[in-house]
């Protein structure tokens, strides 16, 4: 699987918190509390730094405890210092908690939030989660990485525990530069067919993952709902759209090395356009809010 360093992770946040929505954590929120225990209990894949713990935790309130499950055990042991970084930024407490694994535990007034740590490969690992133990799964900017043998798995799973599932941030193939240039239509197909290469669990769904996940859990009886989750990086962040720019350039020299004239003279107009003021970017994401049907709730 393709990896992602933390202070990557960091520089995203932001824009996905600004593109989450809101609505749907809400109903996911409450969706947990259908059950009985006390203590809600959720278990995020592809958990990274804990950037979903720290959007959803203050969005769900109450006694919660998180399973954070990542294949980089960098990002894992990033997960701690990320979590008691943010806790202070609000205020609250943080303290470590002696668990396998690691974990710390976050009194913010609502609480108690825990969240403990797990390494894993999820490429190969998804049934080794038990998911009897908890009542709802999240996950954030990762199906689009998956295959559609590992999706239907992972809906499978959820049905047969009748769990609710958030999945946001998952990108839905839309990039709009502002302004248009010529070259955008060609490096954007190159991009879409490096995002359906193989990331490690097959050949990723891309573009098409949340509309799947959406539609196959629709399909087995969950009310699903969707919402556009999409970045906006304006002018006022430089940094980002060079970033972007960047990455979009090296993965369509990769994927057409033909067109890599094409590609670095568009990257070099865009350049000017982010030094002069004159560049803003859209991506595309979905978020996706599955809760079981009454057939589960029986």
């Amino acid at each position: 699987m393709t990896g992602f360093d933390a202070g990557w992770l960091r520089e995203r946040e932001p824009f996905d918190a600004a593109a989450r929505d809101g609505d749907l954590a809400r109903r996911f929120g409450t969706a947990l509390g259908v059950g009985q225990r006390e203590t809600r209990r959720i278990v995020d894949l592809a958990a990274g730094t804990g950037a979903n713990f720290r959007a959803l935790a203050p969005r769900i309130g109450g006694d919660q405890d998180w399973l954070l499950v990542d294949h980089d055990p960098l990002l894992i042991a990033a997960q701690a210092a990320e979590i008691m970084r943010w806790s202070r930024d609000h205020g609250w407490h943080c303290q470590a908690i002696n668990v396998a694994g690691g974990g710390v535990e976050v009194d913010s007034g609502s609480g108690p939030w825990r969240a403990r740590s797990r390494t894993l490969d999820l490429a190969q690992g998804l049934d080794d989660i038990d998911l009897a133990e908890c009542d709802g799964v999240t996950t954030a900017a990762f199906l689009d990485l998956v295959s559609t043998a590992w999706l239907d798995r992972l809906c499978s799973l959820l049905a047969r525990m009748g769990l609710p599932m958030l999945a946001t941030l998952t990108v839905d193939g839309r990039r709009e530069w502002h302004p248009a240039l010529p070259a955008d239509l060609a490096l954007d197909e190159a991009f879409r067919r490096h995002q359906a290469g193989d990331k490690g669990f097959g050949p990723a769904q891309g573009a098409l993952a949340a509309p799947y996940l959406a539609d196959r859990l629709a399909a087995q009886g969950y009310e699903v709902a969707t919402a556009r989750s999409d970045w906006r990086i304006t002018a006022a962040h430089p940094d980002m759209l060079l970033r972007m720019i960047d990455e979009a350039t090296a993965v369509a020299c990769e994927t057409d090395p033909a067109g890599a004239a094409v590609f670095t003279g568009w990257a070099a107009e865009r350049h000017a356009q982010t030094r002069s003021g004159l560049l803003s970017l859209e991506i595309g994401h979905l978020d996706v809010l599955a809760i079981p049907g009454e057939r589960f709730r029986s």
